[in-house]
């Protein structure tokens, strides 16, 4: 029985070796929005312009990626900053996606820094900079990055017009309200655009970072809005099982915590057969009984860290 203990103690601890690297592999791969803005800072490749909105584009990448390094969005765009293809084909030395989608975060936020600092440089965007507000709202870094993402033709046709309204994608998304998910707010304007979702949760918004393009791919929910991909996977996923990802993690730790307990009550149950037949002696037992504990330990600690 002692031997039987020892072996499933090294098959139990070697599980949770393999569980816990995977994890840490797994979050060495989502970043938060400090991270992004700190790597814009230290980019290179980033204008003092792009640098001063570094913390835009901490808040973008998050509704971008939700600070996921490796995603793609099953069209176009891969990475942190869902870079698209013919971005990513403009680096030198050259780079397959999936090869970007490798990279650090500092490499690809260098590499769309040099894309959006060139951007920023153009006219459209330069002139909304300049304005300090606009339609009865202040002209905010947020607002700006949107102007490019949304294609620098359609800014100046929006700046033109006068009003928020004056430009809007195949999505009904405005630059005014890119910018306002961008900050979780909403703006009044003076055309009485209702730019946002007025909540601390709003809807993600999809980037395009080719500055002369707009934005013609994203994934949408039910009333046309943007989704980023880390809230299309969790809709996807509620629509098609009807419950959350959520709910399905819980149930995971639900039944780990159920098998553990059972395993651990099997261990012990034989260890005490085995002392009340006087096969193992009092020392014995106590140092099984620790053995079942430790492990027991080891997998409850593991499951309220993740």
């Amino acid at each position: 029985m002692g031997q039987a203990i020892r072996q499933i103690s090294i098959f139990v601890l070697g599980l949770l070796v393999l569980f816990i690297t995977q994890e840490v592999r797994s979050q060495a791969h989502i970043v938060t929005a400090t991270q992004v803005q700190q790597a814009v800072l230290s980019s290179p490749n980033a204008s003092a312009l792009l640098q001063s909105y570094s913390g835009a584009v901490g808040s973008l990448a998050m509704f971008e990626s939700g600070g996921q390094l490796s995603v793609y969005n099953g069209t176009c765009c891969y990475g942190v900053l869902q870079m698209n293809n013919q971005n990513i084909a403009s680096i030198r030395p050259k780079v397959t996606p999936e090869q970007f989608r490798t990279w650090s975060l500092q490499l690809q936020v260098d590499a769309w820094s040099t894309i959006m600092s060139e951007a920023l440089r153009t006219y459209p965007a330069r002139t909304l900079a300049a304005l300090g507000t606009f339609d009865g709202r202040p002209v905010t870094p947020s607002m700006v990055l949107a102007c490019v993402q949304l294609g620098i033709g359609n800014c100046m046709t929006m700046i033109r017009s006068g009003s928020c309204n004056g430009f809007a994608d195949i999505n009904g998304t405005t630059i005014c309200s890119m910018a306002d998910r961008i900050d979780g707010t909403t703006t009044p304007t003076n055309s009485g655009t209702n730019t946002g979702t007025g909540t601390g949760t709003p809807a993600p918004v999809s980037t395009n970072l080719t500055s002369s393009t707009v934005i013609n791919n994203c994934i949408t929910d039910g009333y046309g809005h943007c989704l980023s991909i880390s809230a299309a996977m969790e809709q996807g996923f509620l629509n098609g099982s009807g419950h959350s990802m959520a709910d399905l993690r819980d149930l995971i730790q639900s039944l780990t915590v159920a098998t553990t307990l059972l395993v651990c009550a099997w261990l012990g149950i034989g260890l005490w057969r085995e002392f009340t037949t006087g096969r193992i002696a009092t020392a014995d037992l106590i140092m099984g009984g620790r053995s079942v504990i430790m492990i027991a330990a080891m997998i409850f600690v593991v499951l309220t860290v993740v």
